[in-house]
């Protein structure tokens, strides 16, 4: 028997790599289980506000039509500001994409000429 026993040595490192692999596989696993969390609770929580928001509006489109004496000016005057709304939102967001997209190309031609 020499100095070292290898065999030992061997043994003791492959456990401690299959101890490391085994510590980072349950912090990916961890860190999965919080992100889906996150993701439940964001989908839950966006469907309670749309649903809280529907009837809101169709409240509203409700009263329009009483107030107005119609049977569907309301739902059309809110049908029309809401279309407005989605309309105003999805321009901030072509708008701040082409802002990111423009960003992205410039720190690449910086980087560009660096080199």
């Amino acid at each position: 028997m020499g100095f070292f026993d290898n065999n030992r040595l061997i043994d003791l490192l492959s456990n401690y790599l299959k101890t490391q692999f085994e510590l980072v596989k349950l912090d990916i696993q961890e860190r999965i289980e919080e992100l889906l969390t996150r993701i439940f609770t964001f989908f839950l929580t966006a469907f309670a506000v749309l649903i809280t928001l529907f009837f809101a509006l169709m409240g509203l489109a409700n009263f329009l039509n009483d107030w107005l004496k119609s049977a569907y000016i309301g739902y059309l005057i809110v049908a029309g500001f809401s279309t407005i709304v989605s309309l105003i939102l999805l321009n901030n967001l072509k708008k701040q994409k082409k802002k990111e997209v423009e960003e992205d190309d410039t720190q690449a031609t910086e980087e560009e000429i660096e080199s």
